[in-house]
């Protein structure tokens, strides 16, 4: 078993790119709309679309202005949370991603999901991380930690301004799993409801003073079987590639391009370029260390290490009900029938 190196848990994660972003200083002085002190030059703030957006409550200290959650516009007293405008469909696998406009501090900031049980105003005068504080709702802290009924865990890098985080809802299989900077964090949690009767809502909390939130991509996918077998592919970026070069296909990897998202690191932050695969997927789950260990050692796979996404996809999908990893194997079996079939 490989031990953790002390270092990446102090890391925080570099921005996703090379794009303006105020100082907490020009954010605390400024008293116009955030938002605009941002120049985007890398066109990630154009997204993939949006098939849903904000809810404004105007009783909330979480303001909504377009994609925008702008909290404690003023000061803050508590802890603000903001949700999606509609809940997410019991049949589909969903993705969002989230651009960190303002440097985080305080005492949390989270992103996740949350039932309609959730009272958003539960928190408004006390500094709590409010996602995941009991059963109805899971949460991922910038502080890299993720949070469900009380109990936190540790998952990933802390991160801050500029940085993309991404949520991955899988709710034919009640499976939640975090972005960081378009790089996979693993599964969190696969606990999440599948009844269709739980209404599950995206859900951002802050307890940080003028921070914002920038929503910039949501979509949501049928749970096909074309839809698995890609999820399968993201795994062998060789094949992936292979893919990619396929005119009859372009529009189909267009539809599932969260699975395999583009990667743009911030030129000015190589130094962590090399291990930021690595760092992606540690975490101190001896579970995923041990697989991770695993698929190092193992002969039957060919990665290379100079792939981007190499790293970010070791982590098998899901395990059957006796712990091994044979459902894997069998889902591979469905998607090399199912592409011989496409071409």
């Amino acid at each position: 078993m490989l031990p953790m190196p002390s270092t990446n848990q102090d890391l925080r994660c570099p921005g996703f790119c090379d794009c303006r972003f105020p100082s907490s200083i020009d954010v605390a002085n400024h008293k116009g709309n955030i938002p605009d002190m941002v120049t985007c030059r890398c066109g990630e703030d154009s997204g993939n679309g949006l098939q849903w957006q904000w809810y404004k409550d105007d009783e909330s200290d979480a303001h909504i202005v377009g994609r925008n959650i702008i909290f404690h516009p003023t000061y803050s007293q508590g802890t603000a949370i903001a949700r999606g405008e509609q809940p997410l469909q019991h049949d589909k696998v969903h993705f969002w991603e989230m651009r960190v406009i303002t440097a985080l501090a305080g005492t949390d900031v989270m992103f996740g999901i949350g039932t309609d049980s959730v009272n958003l105003e539960q928190f408004k005068f006390h500094f709590v991380s409010a996602l995941g504080t009991n059963a109805q709702s899971w949460g991922y802290s910038y502080n890299g930690k993720i949070q469900h009924c009380g109990d936190q865990l540790p998952y990933g890098q802390k991160f801050s301004q500029g940085c993309l985080v991404g949520i991955f809802l899988d709710r034919t299989r009640g499976h939640l799993e975090f972005y960081l900077n378009r790089r996979s964090l693993g599964v969190a949690y696969t606990n999440i409801p599948t009844d269709p009767h739980v209404k599950i809502y995206p859900m951002v909390c802050s307890t940080a003073a003028k921070s914002v939130i920038r929503l910039i991509n949501s979509t949501s996918q049928p749970a096909t079987l074309q839809l698995r077998a890609f999820q399968s592919l993201v795994k062998h970026p060789e094949k992936l590639e292979e893919l990619r070069q396929m005119p009859g296909l372009k529009s189909i990897m267009q539809s599932y391009w969260f699975l395999a998202p583009p990667v743009r690191y911030s030129r000015s932050s190589t130094d962590y370029e090399l291990d930021l695969g690595d760092e992606a997927v540690l975490s101190s789950s001896k579970l995923r260390l041990g697989r991770k260990q695993k698929y190092r050692e193992s002969d039957d796979v060919n990665i290379d290490e100079e792939d981007l996404y190499a790293n970010a996809h070791k982590i098998p999908l899901r395990r059957n009900d006796s712990g091994d990893e044979e459902y894997a194997a069998s889902i591979h079996e469905f998607c090399d029938e199912y592409f011989h079939y496409l071409l």
